[in-house]
């Protein structure tokens, strides 16, 4: 049985396929939330009709990361990803590293992960993470790392190594936007100018991998190269191009949606005028 999805070698089928440990691993991650709020509701967090309405918000934002989560990682996208189109493999990063990670986090009560910094087990951790000095590098290790064509080749022949990959582009994404989002003062103080030079620097990263992929005389990775074509018109090195113009255009439009979202917030303030509280889609980024 194929529990997750790996490059095979055969023929693409648009024939629809099941992929059980994608569904536990999703699973898992809905359970624990559905957890984590019947326990937030028991201690009475969700009280009054302001705290409902906040509560529902957070779980419309978990709710569209597990999605995101899903998607990226099931059939068809996961599979088309894991050894058929370097495209496809291409939006799975920008929905499990981009899209996923702060919607996780906006969906996550703020109460808990404030209670969370208190926690002796988890709490240095979570702190540790939250340093925009960590965070960043992480990042850039992970996106970097996962796109060395041997490490991919390598890792995508395999279901095991097929979910390092997604796990770890999860993990990166994390370590992007935690020390962002992260409640203050629980966490440190990160200022907006600070912010907004860390989304900055973050853009720069994917300069190389997507430059790689968008300018190079030929495929580089032998999965997709070798792969059998789902479109007849689309070479393996066209594919290649656009995942590189995807990662760049599309990847980055999250970060400088957070950026415009910061530097909103910043000028309000320093013209004294305070900040709206509605919507707060951005609400730890803003802070």
């Amino acid at each position: 049985m194929t529990w997750w999805c790996s490059a095979t070698g055969q023929t693409w089928s648009w024939a629809w396929k099941a992929y059980p440990g994608v569904w536990l691993f999703v699973g898992l991650i809905g359970g624990w939330y559905w957890w984590v709020r019947r326990l937030e509701r028991s201690a009475g967090s969700a009280s009054s009709s302001g705290a409902t309405v906040t509560g529902h918000r957070e779980s419309l934002w978990f709710a569209t990361g597990l999605v995101s989560l899903w998607l990226s990682l099931d059939w068809p996208l996961g599979a088309l990803g894991a050894g058929y189109l370097a495209s496809i493999h291409t939006v799975s990063y920008i929905l499990l590293t981009m899209i996923a990670p702060p919607c996780f986090i906006l969906g996550m009560p703020v109460g808990v992960l404030r209670r969370a910094a208190t926690s002796p087990r988890v709490g240095p951790v979570l702190r540790q993470l939250a340093r925009p000095a960590l965070g960043l590098p992480l990042y850039v290790l992970v996106l970097l790392g996962t796109h060395v064509p041997g490490v991919v080749d390598s890792l995508m022949s395999s279901q095991v190594g097929a979910l390092v990959v997604d796990v770890a582009w999860l993990i990166g994404g994390v370590a992007l936007w935690w020390p962002l989002m992260a409640p203050s003062p629980e966490y440190g103080r990160f200022t907006r100018p600070l912010k907004m030079g860390y989304l900055f620097l973050s853009t720069i990263a994917t300069i190389i991998p997507s430059a790689f992929l968008t300018f190079a005389e030929y495929p580089l990775f032998a999965t997709y190269e070798l792969a059998p074509r789902v479109f007849a018109l689309m070479t393996a090195q066209q594919d290649q191009q656009v995942a590189g113009l995807l990662m760049k255009i599309v990847g980055d439009l999250p970060v400088w949606f957070a950026f415009g979202v910061v530097f909103f917030r910043w000028s309000r303030e320093s013209e004294g005028t305070p900040p709206p509280m509605h919507p707060d889609s951005m609400r730890a980024v803003s802070r």
